[in-house]
């Protein structure tokens, strides 16, 4: 096996499992912007929650599964379009999901029991796995869990345009722009001229006419979407992380003068929220209302938009949808490799390490981890059974955690269930609602 063959699962079940246990599945799906990740990243370590699931009551298997990703698994061209090689790491996810249920069962798990999840990228991931394929997700899951991402929002791109372009520069820096074929010229190079190549830019999931043949809002309205249980959710402060948009956006007036009413040059009304007058002026002027923007439409909006949908369908295709909002800072108030200056507040990726139960590891001491207070790890006990319990039996109550908020189905009320420490609670989903509703009315033109 070369450093190369990175395609591969790895699997946590609890000691003395027998092949005939027939045990629910989780598969997680990392995270990284589409351009970075991996299963052996320690901060997605699944020990944690197979252990708590065993102690429960409730145990799992849980899978993590790696996919190419950067130009490795995103790159894309007319050349690649004709050549049926678009949207590389989707497939890769795909392929993972397919060996999982033919093989599952051998470690003990069900294959009519798989819940998959990811965050960020991994959310979207698997919000393109509920839409993808017309709908068709072939009984590969019954259940998605999706932190702070959807199968709405501003990664689906074109092949035409900046797409052929990237492509154009790294066949040119690659040496391959003279040879008559192209992508088989870059098939053939050495690691470390793609790798050099590829890492100016950033590309994610296109159009490919067949994983994704259309845009996910357009599956949405023609009811072409995998039924499954969903678990779905955000954080707060999401805008504060650094996915804004770059550059110059080719963005009509009407668009511009609704999103400046809407967003006003106001810091009380800017994000990280609740934070007053202060504009954080390290980071630019219109921090604040840049980031408000941005976390609505890159994550909050496709929540909302997504819960209403699954909570919409028929009484005989509807599945238990919950959602949730995470509003609790980092214990010290920052977040490497993923937001700007502190206070980052509830930012993007926030809640992983409370999912995961994350502690300091000899290699990443103190690095995104839960910290030294004993109520951040009750609230990381409460977040991460909850999941379990999902997970277990398509409802995140039956976690044993006396005290705690029941968490209510979503159709029930349109309510989210507010992880904070020391004081979780439920509220009606109505934040930020005409700001998301917007987002909404125009998805067809900002082709999401």
């Amino acid at each position: 096996m070369s450093d190369l063959d990175c395609l591969t699962v790895d699997i946590v079940r609890p000691a003395g499992v027998r092949a005939d246990a027939e045990l629910p599945v989780y598969v997680w799906i990392y995270g990284g912007g589409f351009t970075a990740g991996g299963s052996a990243d320690p901060r997605y370590n699944t020990s944690y929650l197979v252990n708590a699931s065993v102690s429960i009551g409730k145990p799992i298997i849980a899978v993590s599964v790696n996919y190419r990703v950067g130009g490795w698994g995103f790159l894309a061209s007319k050349e690649m379009q004709e050549d049926g090689s678009l949207n590389i790491g989707l497939f890769d996810q795909r392929l993972a999901l397919r060996w999982i249920q033919e093989n599952i069962q051998g470690f003990g798990g069900d294959s009519r029991k798989i819940t998959i999840a990811g965050e960020s990228a991994g959310a979207f991931s698997v919000g393109y796995h509920l839409v993808g394929f017309g709908g068709d997700n072939e009984n590969l899951f019954r259940a998605a869990i999706m932190q702070s991402g959807s199968a709405l929002g501003p990664a689906i791109q074109r092949v035409a345009g900046d797409y052929q372009d990237i492509y154009n520069n790294v066949t040119e820096t690659a040496g391959c722009s003279r040879h008559k074929d192209t992508l088989q010229c870059l098939r053939h190079a050495k690691y470390e001229t793609l790798f050099k190549a590829f890492a100016p830019f950033v590309v994610t999931p296109v159009l490919d006419g067949k994983f994704l043949a259309q845009l996910p809002s357009v599956s949405f309205k023609k009811n072409q979407v995998a039924k499954a249980a969903i678990l779905i959710g955000s954080n707060t402060n999401e805008g504060t992380a650094t996915f804004g948009p770059r550059g110059t956006l080719n963005t009509d007036k009407d668009t511009v003068r609704n999103l400046m009413r809407l967003y006003p040059d106001d810091p009380a009304q800017g994000c990280p929220f609740n934070t007053g007058e202060e504009r954080f002026e390290q980071n630019g002027k219109q921090y604040k209302r840049g980031a408000a923007i941005a976390g609505d439409y890159v994550i909050h909006a496709g929540r909302r938009a997504t819960t209403q949908y699954f909570t919409s369908l028929s009484h005989r295709h509807r599945q238990p949808v919950y959602s949730y909002r995470f509003d609790h800072a980092p214990w010290d108030d920052k977040e490497e490799l993923v937001a700007t200056e502190a206070p980052v507040s509830s930012t993007h990726y926030t809640e992983i390490c409370f999912v995961f139960n994350q502690e300091p590891s000899a290699s990443r001491k103190n690095s995104n981890w839960i910290g030294p207070h004993p109520e951040y790890s009750e609230l990381s006990k409460l977040m991460s059974r909850s999941f379990i319990s999902f997970i277990h039996d398509l409802d995140p109550n039956h976690h044993g955690i006396k005290g705690a908020p029941r968490w209510p189905e979503y159709r029930q009320g349109h309510e989210n269930f507010v992880f904070k420490v020391n004081n979780s609670w439920v509220e009606k989903d109505d934040w930020r609602k005409p700001q998301l509703q917007y987002w909404e009315k125009i998805w067809s033109k900002l082709e999401t």
